[in-house]
C-alpha cells in the first residue's frame, strides 16, 4: 500500500523553486519509522515551506517499491530533485545532517 500526500508552495514573486520529491520507506508504525515520518513532516513544514511531495511506502504491506529501489533497510528516504538522487537511511533526526543533503543548511 502506498500512502501519497502532496503539497507545493509559492515563494513571494510568484516564482516557485524547484520542489523536492521524496519517498520515505517504513516498516509499519515501528519506533524509528513513526520518527521519520514525523521528522520528515517537520522538515517540510519548517524548511521546505511545503515545496515539497512526500509518498509514503509500508515495506510490510508492500516491498516491491523497495526492490526496484534497492532499499533493503527502514527507514529510508529517497531525495529526488534537478535530476539527483540521494539515500538518507535512519530516522532523520539529525535535521542538520538531513538539511545539509538537501543543500538548504546555508539558506536557513
Amino acid at each position: 500500500m502506498v500512502a501519497n500526500a502532496e503539497a507545493r508552495g509559492n515563494r513571494a514573486g510568484g516564482q516557485k523553486p524547484e520542489g523536492y520529491d521524496f519517498r520515505l520507506f517504513v516498516a509499519n508504525n515501528e519506533p524509528n519509522s513513526a520518527i521519520a515520518r514525523a521528522s520528515l513532516e517537520k522538515i517540510c513544514s519548517d524548511y521546505l515551506a511545503g515545496n515539497c511531495s512526500v509518498e509514503v511506502i509500508d515495506v510490510l504491506k508492500d516491498f516491491e517499491p523497495a526492490l526496484k529501489e534497492n532499499i533493503l533497510v527502514t527507514p529510508a528516504l529517497i531525495v529526488q530533485r534537478g535530476g539527483r538522487r540521494n539515500v538518507i537511511f535512519g530516522n532523520l533526526t539529525d535535521i542538520d545532517k538531513v538539511l545539509t543533503v538537501l543543500h538548504i543548511g546555508s539558506e536557513r
